[in-house]
Order: structure tokens, then C-alpha cells, then sequence
């Protein structure tokens, strides 16, 4: 038995993510934005409809979270990830999360 708990990977305000009702299968996703500080397990997310109404997701909790799987009625609220885009931005930046790698030579 792990006693390893999950953390979820902390989003900033305004970055891109996707949203699926479908937590499961992570099916139809849409495009969202982190409308506000995060919490420490979920996050709001401003999505849009097809008709270009703007819809608020409140508790949302990160794909890969284990407590989805439990019978809490979290389900029901859907789930998200980053988007491919947010993920080069965010390898992209210096730092101690960053995966950026350095390009300058090292002297011996």
C-alpha cells in the first residue's frame, strides 16, 4: 500500500487547458483557461459553448487524480489537463520546474 498522495500540477491564472465532462475516457475535450488561483486539488475553468457562450467549471479536478475514481460525486464536475500548447510554453520557461535545457557551453 503507497501512502504517496497526489499532487496536482499547478496551472496559472489564464493558461490554456482542456476540459472534459468525460473523466473516464477524457472524450470531446474543449479548450479552457485557468480562470483563477488555483486551489490545492482543483481548479476553475472558463469554457465555451458552440454557440459562444462562456460556461464556468468550478472543481475540477486534474485527469490523472486518483480521487476521481471514488464515489464522492466529483465525477460528475468533469476533469482537465494541459493543453500540448500550455506544456511547450511551460517547458519552455527557466527555472527549477522548467524543462528546458541549457544550450551554453561549459568550460573545464
Amino acid at each position: 500500500m503507497t501512502t504517496t498522495t497526489f499532487k496536482m500540477p499547478k496551472p496559472a491564472i489564464g493558461d490554456v487547458v482542456l476540459f472534459s465532462k468525460d473523466y473516464k475516457n477524457f472524450q470531446n475535450p474543449v479548450v479552457g483557461f485557468v480562470m483563477k488561483e488555483p486551489g490545492d486539488t482543483t481548479i476553475s475553468i472558463l469554457t465555451f459553448t458552440q454557440a459562444g457562450m462562456a460556461m464556468v467549471q468550478d472543481s475540477v479536478h486534474h485527469l490523472d487524480d486518483p480521487s476521481l475514481h471514488g464515489d464522492h460525486g466529483w465525477q460528475d464536475l468533469g476533469a482537465w489537463k494541459f493543453a500540448e500548447m500550455t506544456n511547450t510554453v511551460r517547458d519552455l520557461q527557466p527555472g527549477p520546474t522548467s524543462g528546458r535545457k541549457t544550450t551554453k557551453h561549459q568550460s573545464s
